[in-house]
C-alpha cells in the first residue's frame, strides 16, 4: 500500500518560516518622494537577528500568524526625558495586513494617554509567536533617536490623519 502524504499547506509553512519575526514601522519614516511609509523586519536565524528584504516583509503581512501587536508613541518632554507609551494586543491566526482597524484603535488609545506636544513619533511593532506569547519588550525595538525633523514629520502626518478622520 502506498504511503499517503499530507497536502502542502503554504500557511503552515509560512508560520514555521516566520516563527521568530519582528516587523515595525514609524509614521515619520517615509519616502520623501512617494510618501510611502517604510516597514522594517528582522527574523531570528541561526546567525542571530537578520534584516529581511522588502519582498519578504510584504509576504509576512499576507500570511496568517500569531501576533503580539504594540502601538507605541515615542515621547520627549522639554527637559529631554524620553519614554514610550504603548498599547499591546495579542491576536492569533490573523494576517497582519488585515489589522488596520486595530492599529487605528490602539493608536487612539496611546495618543489619548499622552500630550500630543510631547509625541515625537507613533508607530506599531508586531512580533510572531508560536504557542506562548512573549513580547520581549517589543516597545523598545527599533526606537530610533529624537530629532526635531522626525517630530515635525510626525506632526504633519498626524494632522493629515486627523483631517481624514474629521472628513469620515
Amino acid at each position: 500500500m502506498a504511503k499517503v502524504r499530507k497536502r502542502h499547506n503554504p500557511n503552515k509553512r509560512a508560520q514555521r518560516f516566520f516563527a521568530s519575526t519582528v516587523i515595525w514601522t514609524w509614521e515619520a519614516d517615509r519616502d520623501p518622494v512617494t510618501d510611502t511609509q517604510y516597514a522594517t523586519a528582522k527574523a531570528r536565524t541561526a546567525r542571530g537577528w537578520e534584516l529581511l528584504a522588502p519582498k519578504i516583509v510584504n509576504a509576512i503581512v499576507q500570511y496568517r500568524n500569531n501576533w503580539i501587536i504594540t502601538v507605541r508613541a515615542f515621547c520627549r518632554d522639554a527637559t529631554g526625558a524620553e519614554w514610550v507609551e504603548e498599547e499591546t494586543r495579542i491576536v492569533r491566526d490573523v494576517a497582519l495586513g488585515d489589522l488596520d482597524g486595530l492599529y487605528q484603535d490602539l493608536r487612539a488609545e496611546v495618543l489619548n494617554a499622552q500630550q500630543t506636544s510631547q509625541v515625537v513619533d507613533v508607530g506599531w511593532i508586531a512580533g510572531t509567536f508560536g504557542a506562548v506569547a512573549n513580547d520581549e519588550r517589543l516597545s523598545l525595538w527599533g526606537l530610533g533617536k529624537y530629532s526635531p525633523e522626525r517630530q515635525r514629520i510626525w506632526r504633519e502626518v498626524n494632522e493629515a490623519h486627523l483631517q481624514r478622520g474629521e472628513a469620515a
